[in-house]
């Protein structure tokens, strides 16, 4: 199997050098070989650069593009896929670190199963120094720093017992952070929708398509990915997820987009409220009774 990898990126030349360092240090089976394909989004802080100067071990490709009205991940993203040669997509963002195993464990989760869109764990590292040096010839955890969140899908799973498919609102869950498809299903789908422009809901509108289609996510806890330098949701990314919303409910005539609104008190971090846990939980239950699924809300 041929992996094709596809990374945006826009002025994330430090966090995008640790994860093609990343990268390079996959362990792979004789069946399985790797590219990534790099979409530079505009950048003007030296990825260029960087790139250049990587040690040799990456099958990469670097595109830049500039900056113009229209862009967004979900433009770099398809720019990115149509570069790609592989029959396995696998999306990732650039500030993400990965395992020696990432792409076997990717590529395993979709071993006979045509239909399947993976999706990874994703855990959150704190603040801390990074030993860059290290990280050039070995993948070592101690090189990182530690993690201080796990992936925030899990409570949800948890809390309804069952896999992530058998969610109501699963494909909401496809974060293009971290998560794997067939390339002929995504060029099928006509890829991610351009319309969507800043911050937020272009991977989860994918993730609606697809499940449309008939695909079906699954939960991949081995092909975990490490985010580094998580920032809160700034004032300005708040109105655009509110705008890339308004977008997506006025694209498919379906009131379960509409409930999406449940994360607004979580995304909008105007002071104490629900967090994105609570505001799942809602989501889901909403979901539900509006499928005629009545389910007992889940314990505290």
């Amino acid at each position: 199997m041929r992996i094709s990898v596809v990374i945006p990126a826009y002025r994330a030349r430090d966090a995008l050098e640790l994860c093609l360092l990343s990268l390079a240090r996959q362990s792979l089976d004789a069946e399985l070989s790797a590219e990534v394909i790099v979409v530079d989004d505009g950048s003007a802080d030296g990825t260029d650069r960087m790139v250049a100067a990587l040690p040799s071990g990456l099958d990469l490709r670097y595109v830049y593009i500039p900056r113009s009205p229209t862009s967004g991940r979900a433009r770099a993203r398809n720019l990115g896929l149509a570069q790609t040669t592989g029959d396995l997509v696998v999306l990732l963002d650039a500030d993400q670190v990965v395992a020696p195993t990432f792409l076997a464990e990717h590529a395993r989760a979709h071993a006979g199963d045509d239909a399947a869109v993976v999706v990874g764990r994703r855990f959150q590292l704190g603040d801390g120094p990074v030993d860059r040096e290290r990280l050039r010839y070995e993948f070592s955890f101690e090189a990182l720093p530690p993690v201080v969140r796990g992936d925030e899908r899990e409570p949800v799973l948890e809390a309804f017992g069952c896999e992530l498919a058998d969610l109501e609102t699963a494909w909401h869950y496809l974060w293009a952070c971290n998560a794997s498809v067939r390339r002929r299903h995504l060029v099928a789908a006509g890829g991610f929708d351009e319309a969507f422009v800043g911050w937020g809901l272009e991977d989860a509108e994918l993730g609606y398509r697809l499940t449309r289609r008939g695909l079906r996510l699954r939960y991949a806890t081995e092909a975990a990915v490490y985010h580094l330098y998580g920032e809160p949701v700034a004032t300005a990314r708040h109105r655009e997820w509110r705008r890339n919303l308004a977008y997506f409910a006025g694209k498919h005539d379906d009131l379960v987009v509409v409930l999406q609104r449940a994360f607004e008190p979580a995304i909008a971090a105007a002071g104490p409220g629900p967090g994105r846990h609570e505001c799942a939980l809602r989501f889901e239950l909403a979901a539900r009774v509006l499928a005629g699924r009545h389910r007992p809300a889940p314990a505290a």
